[in-house]
């Protein structure tokens, strides 16, 4: 079996340092860039993700400008959003990334960090297209 990878970006050096932390924890092999720019940057070299977990608000670029991008581009890579913004129209923005993106509203903890991942990554028994390759 291969190691989760996964693309984290973040602005605030703290938060990325954490969020990549826990999840080479979790046992992935982890890429962490500091601004939407980069998140873009990264995605456009090497789309091979199986994870991105982005902050919202981000300098050039915010996380969800860049996975609307992706999401137009036809990549359908499983997104954690995390933000401390409490704007009421943000669950229905990430839900409009598709059935793998999952909000998390800072703080939170690694085990709902944990959580979030293991439903982002969880096979999708109802998806329509192509079964999954991995």
């Amino acid at each position: 079996m291969t190691r989760l990878r996964a693309l984290v970006a973040d602005d605030d050096g703290d938060m990325l340092a954490m969020v990549c932390k826990a999840l080479r924890q979790f046992g992935a092999d982890v890429v962490g860039v500091t601004s939407g720019g980069d998140l873009l940057e990264k995605l456009a070299e090497d789309a091979r993700f199986d994870v991105i977990v982005t902050d919202i608000s981000m300098p050039w670029m915010t996380g969800m400008q860049v996975m609307h991008s992706a999401r137009t581009a036809g990549l359908p890579i499983p997104v954690i959003v995390i933000t401390a913004l409490r704007d009421p129209t943000l669950p229905e923005q990430v839900t409009s990334l598709g059935a793998r993106a999952e909000l998390l509203h800072k703080p939170f903890s690694i085990d709902e960090l944990y959580a979030a991942l293991r439903r982002c990554i969880a096979e999708p028994t109802h998806e329509r297209g192509a079964p999954s390759s991995r």
